[in-house]
């Protein structure tokens, strides 16, 4: 009888503990639930600008921009290592500028560009220079750049001298034919006379017209070619003396083009390297040149080396003094699938381009280059025949991109010198 109180009080008490434990419990979860749970913090960044990360509403510290909140959802990914997809519409395409150039077979070649600047061509240069001691009495051409045409006039000289040579071959002819009969021959005299008159710049009929006129000591010269007005020695008034340069003349149906080369580029040309020439504001138009002077001499103050470029100019549309770019083929290459250097995205160790889709939809992906020239890059892999690739608005695809799948992608690398944000490479 006593075991069986004992047992009864044991059960009562085990009842007790477990009812008192089931409130416990309850009361815990109740306060945990009651507590305010923590929201995730919004985070802002650039449209333009991803790296900038704000925790409020804003405008951007680098472009202005409004910031806009970043999706940070769970299921976020790295878009370096998934496949990148983009769907814009049409009217973006076109706000950003984007543009798309098809992949073709090239046969690539390495290409060398060089800063020129257009010259006259010496070989087409004239000096015109005083033949004999006098004052220039009259000057008709003034300007620098002036055009100058054969036959023209172009200054007035008196001199003392030609004064003297006159009268004395007005006295020769006279004294021949005074003496006409006797032994005396003055042909000769005459002769050496008219040649020293024509040394001193006057022309056959000049001489011829003496017999008409009084000696003056005057003479006209007059040009023998078209060209150019470079330079101008002497002014009116001023005297010179046998053989002191008045007038640079030159011609302009060839030009010099004169590039800048380093001496560590000397070795990739040649008497035969293939050269275009392109004239800054040209719209693309190349002009052939070949290579007719190079100075083997260094400018010492920048260490580089001049090569001189003939080109044409039949239309005489070109002038000195112009900027040029030359283009000079250093070797040839294999023919390759090839699309414009514009296209591609470079980051920390891979190169991406973005291939627009038949369904007008942008997908990027991961390229193996190869060689290269000034506009044109080939790829080994990613890219075939035919594809379509964006050539401009890269970087707004890739931000627009990155915006919406979120910051996971690795961009620290990226070389922004490559990316044309604007305008189509060709």
């Amino acid at each position: 009888m006593q075991y069986k109180w004992i047992i009864i009080g044991s059960l009562l008490l085990f009842s007790l503990a477990a009812c008192n434990n089931s409130q416990d419990g309850k009361a815990v979860v109740q306060m945990t639930d009651s507590l305010p749970q923590k929201k995730e913090a919004v985070i802002y960044t650039c449209p333009m600008h991803h790296q900038i990360r704000e925790n409020a509403p804003g405008k951007c510290p680098i472009c202005g921009m409004t910031l806009v909140p970043l999706d940070q959802g769970p299921a976020q990914k790295n878009p370096e290592d998934t496949l990148a997809e983009l769907r814009i519409s049409s009217r973006q395409q076109l706000l950003a500028g984007i543009h798309t150039d098809t992949a073709q077979i090239t046969n690539l070649s390495s290409e060398l560009m060089l800063t020129a600047t257009t010259l006259f061509n010496p070989k087409q240069q004239d000096v015109i220079s005083a033949r004999v001691n006098g004052w220039i009495e009259k000057m008709y051409v003034r300007n620098p750049g002036e055009e100058i045409f054969a036959g023209q006039r172009l200054y007035e000289l008196y001199s003392p001298d030609l004064l003297s040579a006159e009268k004395d071959y007005l006295l020769a002819i006279q004294q021949k034919g005074l003496f006409n009969k006797a032994s005396v021959d003055f042909t000769a005299t005459i002769q050496a006379m008219k040649q020293k008159l024509l040394r001193w710049g006057l022309s056959q009929k000049q001489i011829d017209h003496l017999q008409e006129r009084q000696p003056t000591g005057k003479t006209a010269i007059y040009s023998e070619s078209t060209g150019y007005l470079i330079q101008k020695m002497k002014e009116e008034g001023g005297y010179v003396k046998e053989g002191e340069a008045i007038l640079s003349l030159a011609e302009n149906n060839t030009l010099w083009v004169q590039a800048q080369l380093y001496d560590q580029l000397l070795p990739l040309i040649s008497k035969d390297t293939k050269i275009w020439v392109q004239l800054a504001g040209s719209m693309g138009q190349k002009l052939p040149g070949k290579i007719v002077f190079d100075n083997p001499v260094n400018e010492p103050a920048s260490r580089v080396h001049l090569v001189n470029i003939e080109i044409s100019n039949p239309g005489g549309n070109l002038q000195p003094g112009m900027l040029a770019y030359v283009h000079m083929q250093t070797s040839k290459g294999q023919p390759g699938v090839a699309i414009p250097k514009s296209s591609v995205i470079y980051g920390q160790d891979r190169a991406y381009v973005w291939v627009k889709r038949p369904d007008s939809s942008f997908e990027r992906r991961e390229v193996t280059l190869g060689q290269d020239n000034t506009s044109l890059v080939a790829v080994l892999q990613g890219v075939k025949v035919g594809e379509s690739v964006v050539s401009s608005g890269v970087y707004l695809l890739n931000s627009e991109y990155i915006l919406k799948n979120g910051s996971g992608a690795n961009l620290s690398g990226m070389q922004m010198s490559d990316m044309k944000m604007s305008g189509r490479s060709k």
